[in-house]
């Protein structure tokens, strides 16, 4: 009877708990991200080159023309990876980081790189170059504004910054960052309500963008944090129902892998039913606004999708290449698209006239310039991550721990 008892009071892990299925790093999302980086960035190169991406009678015009909206899929992603270890102790009981620990984590990993950048653009770029004419005033705010991440919240400086227009989603990352430890605090106790506050804030304010679309800043409302809450909250929502399927199935079946293929493939024809139905609608990023929620859950489909997917599917999201593609992915996204504008700017590679080269039809110009954006992206993005971010964060994570032991 003694034995007994004591076999019932071992405590299995999480990882015991759920059988088959990946509960810490998943690894097929690093492959999600890394591709959605790389099809926003096809879209930035694209802007400047137009080499049309058709070969023979396949095109992906309809991609990367929309390539833009898959900045969705990243806050989505954001929103499930950050509350996965939250939506593990509700269902398994399992710890949690504490909010401090939470912000030095992302401090660690965002803020090394990305004032790096700011300093690189403004003291080798911007002001030698007097990209700001003499306007000091404007050069504190946009500097200021992108130093506190609040630079999305300024019509002015989205509009006109010299300091890398990409970095807007940086600010909206941030900003759910210093709200996540309440969000995932109130998601804990209230899951249901708590995600219908967040739907009910993103919701309304898109809702009161859309209505007011021809007399507002449009670049500056529909790229406000508060209509990413929707999707946020997707991302959160389905790290919690993953979870808890999970805990009720533990084994895989040859059922779930079939309908988890089924269910991304499909994902990608919505997505790309929803893309035609953008580039029809006239009014694109009204549109964007429109249908962030619903966009929303065909890529949170596609995740659950790719999940529970045959082990061949979720090979192609889940592999070396990858696995590095994901762990540039932030540098890579912060540095292309600055690139690619400068590299048009000095005429590399040259092309003579006053006549832009995409606009000319110059194919031989489009496909070296193309390249090049390509090469000299991912060597920027490589050292900054090898060479700053990741031993900065080792460094600030050390700083983090080794003051914590002494308290």
């Amino acid at each position: 009877m003694g034995k007994r008892q004591r076999k019932k009071s071992i405590k299995r892990s999480p990882a015991e708990m759920a059988g088959d299925y990946e509960l810490y790093h998943i690894r097929v999302l690093d492959g999600i991200r890394a591709v959605a980086i790389l099809i926003i960035a096809w879209y930035h190169f694209w802007q400047q080159s137009w080499l049309a991406p058709v070969v023979g009678d396949c095109s992906l015009d309809w991609l990367v023309r929309n390539g833009s909206i898959l900045v969705d899929m990243m806050i989505l992603l954001s929103g499930f990876c950050l509350f996965l270890p939250y939506a593990r102790d509700m269902v398994y009981g399992d710890k949690t980081d504490t909010a401090g620990g939470f912000y030095i984590k992302r401090v660690a990993r965002i803020a090394p790189s990305y004032y790096l950048s700011l300093l690189i653009v403004l003291f080798c770029f911007a002001i030698p170059l007097g990209e700001y004419g003499g306007d000091n005033a404007f050069l504190a705010k946009d500097v200021l504004s992108h130093f506190t991440f609040t630079h999305n919240l300024m019509g002015d400086v989205m509009g006109g910054t010299h300091l890398n227009g990409v970095l807007w989603t940086v600010g909206v990352e941030v900003q759910l960052y210093l709200l996540f430890p309440f969000l995932a605090k109130w998601f804990r106790k209230w899951p249901v309500q708590t995600y219908l506050g967040m739907l009910a804030v993103g919701l309304c304010s898109s809702y009161w963008i859309s209505s007011h679309f021809d007399t507002i800043n449009q670049g500056l409302c529909v790229n406000h944090t508060l209509t990413f809450f929707t999707v946020f909250a997707n991302g959160m929502l389905g790290a919690w129902l993953y979870m808890l399927y999970t805990k009720k199935r533990q084994k895989k079946t040859t059922l779930e892998a079939v309908l988890g293929t089924v269910a991304a493939v499909g994902a990608v024809f919505g997505f790309y039913q929803m893309c035609e139905l953008r580039m029809s609608s006239g009014a694109e990023t009204k549109w964007q606004v429109d249908n962030r929620y619903l966009l929303s859950l065909v890529f949170l489909v596609f995740i659950f999708g790719t999940m529970l997917a045959w082990k061949w599917f979720r090979k192609i999201w889940d592999n070396r290449v990858m696995t590095f593609l994901a762990g540039i992915s932030f540098n890579f996204y912060i540095c292309h698209q600055y690139i690619a504008v400068k590299l048009k700017e000095f005429r590399i590679p040259d092309w003579e006239g006053d006549e832009l080269p995409n606009m000319t039809g110059d194919v031989e110009w489009q496909w070296q310039y193309m390249i090049l954006c390509i090469v000299l992206s991912f060597a920027v993005a490589v050292a900054m991550t090898y060479l700053v971010e990741r031993p900065a964060a080792k460094a600030i994570k050390k700083m983090y721990e080794k003051r914590r032991s002494k308290q």
